[in-house]
């Protein structure tokens, strides 16, 4: 082994919006609305889930050079 070992490259990650899209849809169900109500007394309007999402996807959409970036 000599000394100037070359480092491996990181592998390209791909970036996945599922997460994101569940998480909104679980902001929907009948669950989670009824315990924002009963915790808070109103419905969640799941804006930052939304957020989050619409992120994601432009961020998806860029070419890799630009994400680097």
């Amino acid at each position: 082994m000599s000394s100037m070992e070359e480092t491996p490259s990181p592998p390209k990650r791909r970036l996945s919006c599922a997460t994101y899209f569940d998480a909104l849809w679980f902001c929907y169900s009948p669950v989670h609305q009824m315990q924002q109500y009963y915790r808070l007394g109103s419905l969640d309007n799941c804006s930052g889930r939304w957020t989050s999402l619409v992120d994601c996807l432009v961020l998806k959409t860029k070419r890799s050079s630009e994400v680097q970036v």
